[in-house]
């Protein structure tokens, strides 16, 4: 089935033949570019994500260097977190900090359910500033950070390599930390709409971390919430991205999942990725998977693993494909790196 008129990756995301290949990079707008870089030097990072004109600004950076068919606002997952009541600060070489971390009932009831146009509208203000400088058959992408991924932030009160915390709430509080995903999961579904109501094409949400917690434990806990934003996020007429995070682990846990498009971590191969979610009766569009570190290599290898990439979603017959990296690019990537991938890209057959 064919149509031309849409944008190729929202083509591409519902099943249909796009007019060309899509491609966009997680973290494309971000430290590895030298203007990006300028711009940050003058204000702080929380500052940058409230102010429409440069999130605007660095948001469209990327997309006058390269061939791009896709916005994805700039902004943070955690920045909810700050409409819900704590305070979010970025601690030089140790990442996100949250105040008073929500480990209790009496903690969870200082939470106040936020007011996505009141409280995040600068988020929208910056997807309609930014649609102005796309081309129409650029796709602007909105986002969240998926209830449990946000929830082990606002638990643990930052990152974290065990997330002690996070299953402590679990296991010896269910229904605190139940309610805490619930808040959190209405709180994201109007985030989305406002930002679709603002000009999002498409929206991507984010469970980073749902690789930390047993398949029994996700589908028990985290998966009907999950279930809950997705299929909101569907009504609102845009397709939807989720991201399951690292390995494979989690997809087949997807069963009964209404999603247009899963997008693979680097570690899994299309094939496998197909493959589960297939068993799992899911046959979606698939998003990705470069290994971002590759982007370091010589200018061969990277072409290489790209041809590698598309022969396997060709020869795969998927519903769909996006081309990506498996997670988001790192501050060392050499941005001449992307134009080769783009230039591969746009001349594979």
């Amino acid at each position: 089935m064919s149509d031309l008129s849409l944008k190729p990756l929202v083509a591409a995301a519902r099943g249909l033949k796009p007019s060309r290949q899509p491609v966009w990079f997680m973290r494309q707008a971000g430290r590895y570019l030298p203007e990006y870089r300028a711009v940050r030097s003058k204000v702080e990072f929380l500052e940058l994500c409230r102010s429409p004109e440069l999130a605007a600004e660095v948001t469209l950076q990327p997309l006058r260097r390269y061939d791009l068919d896709a916005a994805i606002i700039f902004s943070d997952i955690l920045v909810p977190c700050t409409a819900m009541g704590q305070t979010l600060t970025f601690d030089k070489g140790e990442g996100p900090v949250l105040s008073q971390p929500v480990r209790s009932a009496a903690d969870l009831a200082k939470l106040r359910r936020a007011d996505a146009v009141k409280d995040l509208g600068y988020v929208g203000e910056a997807i309609a500033k930014t649609k102005m400088g796309l081309r129409s058959d650029q796709t602007m992408i909105g986002f969240a950070g998926a209830p449990f991924t946000v929830a082990s932030y606002m638990i643990e009160g930052g990152g974290s390599k065990t997330f002690t915390e996070v299953k402590r709430l679990l296991f010896k509080e269910p229904a605190v930390f139940a309610g805490l995903l619930d808040l959190i999961g209405e709180v994201t579904c109007d985030y989305l709409a406002m930002q679709v109501k603002s000009g999002a094409d498409a929206l991507m949400l984010f469970d980073t971390w749902a690789g930390q917690l047993t398949g029994a434990d996700y589908l028990r806990s985290v998966l009907p919430v999950t279930k809950r934003v997705i299929a909101y996020a569907r009504g609102l007429g845009v397709p939807i991205t989720y991201f399951p995070g690292q390995g494979v682990d989690r997809m087949f846990e997807l069963s009964g999942l209404e999603v247009d498009v899963i997008s693979v971590d680097w570690r899994t191969r299309l094939s496998s990725a197909s493959k589960i979610l297939r068993g799992a009766g899911l046959e979606t569009c698939l998003q990705g998977n470069l290994d971002p570190q590759i982007l370091i290599a010589p200018e061969n290898t990277v072409r290489q693993r790209v041809r590698e990439i598309l022969a396997e979603a060709r020869d795969l017959k998927l519903k769909g494909h996006i081309f990506n990296v498996g997670h988001g690019l790192l501050p060392h990537t050499p941005p001449e790196s992307l134009s080769w991938v783009i230039d591969e890209l746009r001349s594979f057959t």
